[in-house]
């Protein structure tokens, strides 16, 4: 929102504070035990000691405060923004650390949903594998009239989203007349702040995945693998996967080639409009499969591109502590005040941690703290 509104400030409401207050451990499965987590709540002695036990440490958490104490290289946010940017001008050194533009104006849609539609018009102009598909391009449209006009050529409805936004939001999905109907101020008042939105049908879904990609400092690219997540309705998170879902590992080709084929034309994709010059990091292309008219499983390769971390990053570093061939999930639950110990000390009596040669074999483990006061956690289970 701080990137939309071009200021160097945003206060979220309670409810999201809270959620990345404790949900803000989760950055340490990114790191090694060599590196500092900013964390601003203390982190409990019980989640520290836990994976201490278990063979495996974690980063040091530390407070703003006290960056100052501390020699360091690099900070790597969530995602970048100007907030960012005048929060930590003090240690980034500009000529390593991006992005340099947020001085002008071009990052505003740099960070909007117009790179997803942009790469995905590049996308279209590969051939792709034959399991590949794109049905339909995602368009821009500026007035309600163009709302009423595409929602009566898609049957199974449409799916509306603002310019800017991330993580399931910033979306309407309308699937008959009385959600268009329902819709009718959200749609005014969007265009009348954004100027425009992004639409595209409702696809018949039996999967989401992302591609998970990286940019270096020097501008090469980087295909770091599939993940495969659920999300509700509304395309917010719900969990991921360690290993490939049974809805869909059947449906899929013999053998990997379309992935690493598909990854290729998106970094090509993303070389031709030269995303390099402007950023480096990772990249997490939202993607799905879904049934075609026909009744075929397709693989649509380019929903949304999130150019900051992402769960789909998580759960890439998070496999590599996971035994091979094992089965198993992650996901964050909402908790009343309370409620959370509770949950821990019951799933941790019913499924005990198990590890093997440094890696979990079977049981559940935290991912973030369980405390009285925690209203989100993070949680991951190996069966």
């Amino acid at each position: 929102m701080a990137v939309e509104n071009g200021t160097n400030s945003f206060m979220p409401s309670r409810f999201l504070s809270k959620f990345e207050s404790d949900i803000s451990p989760l950055m340490a499965l990114l790191a090694n035990e060599e590196n500092y987590i900013l964390n601003e709540n203390p982190i409990s002695e019980s989640f520290i000691e836990f994976w201490k036990k278990n063979g495996i440490p974690l980063p040091t958490f530390i407070k703003t405060n006290e960056l100052s104490n501390i020699s360091a290289d690099n900070i790597i946010p969530w995602g970048w923004s100007q907030v960012i940017v005048a929060k930590f001008a003090k240690q980034l050194n500009t000529d390593k650390q991006p992005p340099i533009f947020f001085e002008g104006n071009d990052y505003r849609n740099f960070f909007s949903r117009q790179t997803s539609l942009q790469l995905c018009v590049e996308l279209c102009k590969r051939k792709l594998p034959a399991f590949v598909s794109i049905p339909t391009l995602p368009q821009t449209i500026s007035s309600y009239s163009d709302v009423h006009t595409l929602f009566s050529h898609h049957p199974d409805g449409i799916v509306l989203k603002t310019l800017w936004s991330s993580s399931g939001r910033g979306l309407t999905f309308i699937r008959n007349n009385k959600q268009l109907q329902n819709a009718g101020n959200w749609i005014n008042a969007q265009l009348k702040k954004h100027g425009s939105l992004i639409i595209e049908p409702i696809y018949n879904k039996v999967q989401d995945a992302s591609l998970q990609f990286n940019i270096t400092k020097s501008g090469d690219y980087e295909f770091l693998g599939l993940n495969y997540f659920d999300a509700d309705q509304q395309g917010h998170f719900n969990k991921e996967y360690f290993h490939i879902p049974e809805q869909i590992i059947e449906q899929l080709p013999s053998n990997d080639a379309w992935i690493n084929q598909t990854a290729n034309f998106i970094i090509e994709s993303m070389q031709t409009l030269k995303l390099h010059k402007n950023y480096f990091g990772p990249i997490g292309i939202d993607v799905m499969f879904i049934k075609s008219e026909t009744g075929d499983i397709k693989f649509y390769p380019l929903v949304e591109a999130n150019l900051r971390c992402n769960m789909g990053l998580i759960n890439l570093h998070l496999k590599k502590r996971i035994a091979a061939k094992t089965s198993g999930t992650w996901q964050i639950d909402q908790f009343k005040e309370g409620e959370a110990p509770a949950f821990y000390d019951a799933q941790t009596t019913k499924h005990p941690l198990i590890i093997k040669n440094g890696k979990i074999t079977k049981g559940f483990f935290p991912l973030t703290p369980f405390e009285n006061n925690t209203r989100f956690a993070a949680w991951g289970i190996v069966y």
